[in-house]
């Protein structure tokens, strides 16, 4: 059994270390496929891409949506016979790779779906309660990605949990987000004041979520030392979050 991974990425680097570093632990290709426009059609100023591990290969396109940018990388990983399709915000801790992979060895379903455990501002704060949002995390050769992250094929769904870090960023780093990504036209009037920076005075804000807000339904305090474990053993930067 060959496994592959595609990680599509525009300027969001920070925990890529992370996400590739469990992946080549034990997918035999790794790609990341390098966005060059935004997928709201917003200008970008694309960043270098800095040191990767030499196993990981680059492609680089101008992709107009999701689903466009992930078959990309099922086309490039068609030696594959299944594929890891994370972005560069989701961490697989080492038991749910590991889980993963078994159930690919299985071979007996298209696509293994998984639930997100998203986090807010920090690591050590997440939603509650989770969202009820599954993302299909490994497809099998041939799936195809239909619209954003849905595929052609019935997922399995399992109980294994996606740390989601995509709002653990900076202020700065959430502006532009929220400009260049694909839902930047969804998004709720006035979310960066009152949601994004109004959260610092007021923990207690509820429905959250910048395009549907009951999904983010509160933010609890909740450490996770095994994903702070994962993030420091790839060395990530979490220099500047609050």
């Amino acid at each position: 059994m060959k496994l592959g991974a595609a990680i599509p990425v525009l300027n969001e680097w920070r925990f890529l270390p992370a996400v590739a570093g469990q992946l080549l632990q034990v997918a035999d290709r790794v790609l990341v496929l390098r966005g060059t426009r935004s997928l709201s059609g917003a200008p970008a100023e694309l960043t270098p891409v800095p040191p990767l591990d030499p196993r990981i290969e680059v492609v680089e396109a101008a992709w107009a949506s999701e689903q466009e940018t992930r078959n990309a990388g099922l086309d490039a990983l068609a030696d594959c016979d299944w594929v890891f399709c994370l972005d560069t915000d989701e961490i697989l801790l080492d038991p749910d790779l590991h889980a993963l992979v078994r159930l690919c060895e299985q071979d007996e379903h298209q696509a293994i779906s998984a639930r997100l455990r998203t986090y807010w501002k920090t690591i050590e704060h997440r939603v509650d309660p989770p969202e009820d949002l599954t993302a299909p995390v490994v497809v099998r050769r041939g799936a195809r990605f239909l619209d954003r992250r849905f595929v052609d094929a019935e997922p399995h769904f399992t109980d294994i949990w996606l740390r989601h870090l995509s709002y653990v960023r900076t202020d700065a780093e959430v502006r532009d987000k929220l400009r260049l990504f694909g839902h930047a036209h969804e998004i709720v009037p006035n979310w960066y004041e009152d949601v994004w920076l109004g959260w610092d005075a007021d923990h207690d804000l509820r429905d959250l979520h910048p395009t549907r807000p009951p999904v983010y339904r509160r933010v609890v305090h909740e450490p996770d030392a095994e994903l702070r474990r994962v993030l420091e053993r790839h060395g990530v930067d979490l220099t500047g979050l609050a």
